[in-house]
């Protein structure tokens, strides 16, 4: 191997300990005559060497920022040589004398000899490196590839406020806390591996959301955790990463780090964090509009806030700031219009009156486009946001900002095997590409990351990709779904092409289904309370509260099994379920079921460097199929006793009750291979988080199931019903919680002390202490007409 002198140091080493698993490798000192070694030698040139201009004939690759180019060839002395040169980035990388451009060519190499970096803590290795790659038919010369951006932005948004993989150590945790600086230390292997990823994936930018609380307030804002923060930040330079955190100023959610904390004096709070942060050493800073997503001050206070921000960052450090724009619809910013059509302003589109200094990140989420159906948010579809973009787009910075994972009862913690998150990002970034063609373009896109466990690091790797090369050049959608999917697969070896094959069925399956509600090639009208992912998806307590009362609701609505028979209930959320429910769960479960089948075909096939992967994938698929027989039979067993037929309701609750327990027994497996340790993200226990759990406790407990058979088995009337929110935490934070002059932390606390613990004030108003323990208060011993069969599913 041969480094330019200014190839980083962190880098290096990865890169070495990569061949050295394989072959011992030898590091050439910078001024080596690589004609002068032995005959046959292979050499790896990474960076601006100067060997290609001794060596080598034409310019090596363009002027563009980032760009970078891979060549080979043949010396006199059958030495043969592979060269891995890129630009430093421009203006938008925010790293000036960081040549990331050689380390995107750098793992480009590594990937043509067959590594892969699907999983963001977890690179595949070949079966056997491919040293020969660089030759071509005519055995001297091969590797000729040249790549540059398509968008100068390219960020990825890890959301820390969820409990995730890298949760505790980018908020200065180690795995018992705050005052655990030696676990902290040990966390840090973790964020270099997700930092390398990036780097192969073509990321430039990375950021996470800044938290605190109450109980750790004093290391909130301490020294020690700013320089925790500046040692994060300083590893993702040493990878040529600039470093972004999202810090609000009033938003108070989920236990966000905000700049705002009192009444008064809120522009010089304002600029004491961003000097606070700026010394953390961030290289551009994110805020959010709002107490909430669904709250907000007043509008021209917020405007002003914002304009403080964006100002005085830039005028003081040269710094951006950016804000997040929620895909909300019922809040009006009061005294200001829309400027297209002169009607009260959304209040999320206030940043239209912003300085231009502001940029701006319209946000939607879960893995709708945005053209297509959304009902989610209370909205139909997205448009509006998109429409959103492209006023902006041109006036400031505008970055897109969708989704590759949700969490919170949604996808990842049911679990779901959702890879339409990849399809439907790559088909926005595709839209976005041509559109941005014929008018003003935006800069880039950032995108919020919730969890890489269960094959979701697949809807990341294709979505980081596509900002790097969103296939324009394909006018298909499925052909190029096709194209980006082929480095997922590669692993797969000979297989690779069934993989990529049966991955789009069950993407296409998943567009029908779970959007639109299509069965048999019929589209119901009206595709609310009509789609799979209403059903399949976690219901929490919350979720439900949200439904009953029309408002604050995150995820698409469905007909609950206990109101579906119900006369009281409005025909508006109301639908047959012989007709048009029965028919979609059997259509899910089934057609997912038939791909899944086939995808077990192909292990045989699977080389073992793939097997890992192969097996997540299989897992993650069989237990979506299992998650939508579950519902479907839980929705079949209430049917059945409803119409009075206890022998079929005891058929369907035991095939429902299989289903879960075959989940169990895939969950128990699984777990033991999630690349960090589970008890930090599958476990109930106190974090950086609102949630005292990790992201994938719901997965290990499968909670969300056990709740909707306790739903059918014992038609709960407590709203709080297996509650596992604190909602007061989760607006608020820790603390008292004051509003008009009340104090509602202590009125809570006082009232409960008049419950019961199982009450509905004290289940639907504090999470449980302990955790519930499934199946819980013995649901398997109900209901009195239950029996067990010996083999329900035949």
């Amino acid at each position: 191997m041969k480094y330019a002198p200014e190839f980083p140091l962190s880098p290096r080493d990865r890169i070495r300990s990569h061949l050295q698993s394989f072959r011992t490798v030898v590091e050439l000192d910078s001024d080596q005559d690589l004609s002068a070694l032995p005959a046959n030698s292979h050499v790896l040139v990474f960076g601006a060497s100067g060997d290609w201009g001794r060596y080598g004939s034409g310019p090596m690759l363009n002027d563009a920022s980032e760009a970078f180019a891979l060549r080979s060839l043949v010396l006199d002395n059958g030495t043969r040589v592979s060269f891995a040169q890129g630009n430093p980035g421009g203006e938008k990388n925010l790293l000036p004398g960081h040549n990331i451009g050689n380390l995107y060519a750098a793992y480009a190499l590594l990937e043509a000899m067959g590594w892969s970096f699907l999983h963001p803590l977890e690179p595949t290795p070949p079966q056997q490196p491919d040293w020969d790659f660089t030759l071509g038919t005519d055995g001297h010369t091969g590797l000729n590839l040249n790549e540059q951006p398509h968008w100068p932005i390219r960020a990825w948004h890890i959301h820390t406020q969820h409990p995730l993989e890298l949760t505790h150590v980018l908020n200065g945790w180690g795995p018992n806390g705050p005052d655990d600086e030696a676990g902290w230390q040990s966390l840090l292997p973790e964020w270099e591996r997700f930092l390398e990823w990036s780097v192969a994936n073509r990321q430039n930018r990375v950021e996470w959301f800044l938290l605190m609380a109450e109980s750790w307030q004093a290391f909130a804002d301490s020294p020690q955790r700013q320089q925790r923060l500046r040692t994060l930040v300083q590893i993702a330079h040493d990878w040529g990463l600039a470093v972004g955190i999202d810090a609000p100023i009033v938003f108070r959610q989920q236990h966000a780090w905000t700049m705002v904390r009192s009444a008064g004096n809120e522009a010089a709070q304002i600029r004491q964090s961003i000097d606070w942060l700026h010394q953390a050493g961030f290289d551009y800073f994110e805020i959010e509009m709002g107490f909430s997503e669904f709250t907000h001050p007043d509008a021209e206070q917020m405007l002003a806030w914002m304009n403080e921000a964006a100002r005085y960052s830039w005028e003081q450090y040269g710094k951006r700031t950016y804000v997040k724009v929620h895909c909300t619809q019922d809040q009006l910013a009061e005294g200001f219009t829309d400027p297209r059509n002169g009607e009260p302003l959304n209040f999320n589109f206030l940043p239209y009156y912003a300085d231009p200094l502001l940029g701006v990140m319209p946000h939607t989420v879960q893995y709708y486009d945005v053209q297509g159906p959304a009902y989610t948010y209370g909205n139909r579809d997205f448009q509006f946001m998109y429409d959103y973009l492209r006023l902006e787009a041109g006036r400031r910075e505008v970055l897109y900002y969708p989704e590759t994972a949700y969490w919170v009862s949604y996808d990842i913690d049911v679990p779901l095997f959702l890879p339409i998150y990849a399809d439907r990002r790559l088909f926005d970034l595709r839209l976005i590409a041509r559109d941005d063609a014929n008018g003003e373009p935006i800069q880039g896109q950032v995108n919020f990351s919730s969890g890489w466990e269960w094959g979701y690091w697949l809807n990341d790797v294709v979505t980081a990709r596509a900002a790097w090369n969103p296939l324009t050049q394909i006018e298909d959608q499925d052909a190029a779904l096709a194209q980006a999917l082929n480095v997922v697969v590669k692993p797969f070896g000979d297989e690779s092409d069934a993989a990529n094959r049966l991955l789009r069925q069950w993407i296409d399956a998943q567009n029908a289904l779970f959007i639109h509600g299509e069965v048999d090639g019929t589209r119901p009208e009206e595709p609310a309370l009509r789609n799979a992912q209403a059903y399949l998806q976690g219901w929490e307590a919350w979720d439900h509260v949200a439904m009953q009362l029309g408002m604050l609701e995150t995820q698409p609505r469905k007909m609950g099994m206990l109101e579906m028979h119900n006369p009281l209930l409005p025909a508006a959320k109301k639908i047959d379920y012989a007709t048009e429910l029965q028919p979609l769960l059997h259509a899910t479960s089934t057609q997912l079921g038939a791909i899944l089948a086939e995808f077990e075909q192909l292990a045989a096939g699977i080389p073992a460097n793939g097997r890992i992967l192969y097996d997540e994938l299989r897992d993650a698929m069989a237990i979506t199929v299992l998650r939508a027989e579950q519902v479907q039979y839980l929705y079949a067993t209430e049917h059945s006793r409803h119409q009075q037929d206890l022998p079929q309701a005891n058929l369907y609750l035991n095939r429902a009750r299989h289903a879960l327990d075959r989940a169990l027994a895939i969950t128990a497996q699984r777990e033991s291979h999630y690349r960090t340790d589970p008890e930090r993200i599958a476990s109930w226990h106190y974090n950086p988080t609102a949630y005292h759990f990790g992201y994938l406790w719901s997965v290990r407990t499968l909670h969300y199931w056990w709740r909707d058979e306790g739903m059918v088995v014992d038609r709960p009337r407590n709203p709080g019903y297996l509650n596992i929110m604190d909602p007061v935490d989760l607006a608020n934070g820790e603390g008292d919680w004051v509003e008009f002059g009340v104090n509602l932390s202590q009125l809570r606390h006082w009232i409960s002390l008049l419950s019961s613990d199982r009450s509905w004030f004290n289940s639907l108003l504090f999470e449980p202490n302990p955790e519930y323990h499934y199946p819980q208060y013995d649901l398997r011993s109900r209901p009195d007409w239950y029996y067990p069969l010996a083999h329900p599913t035949e």
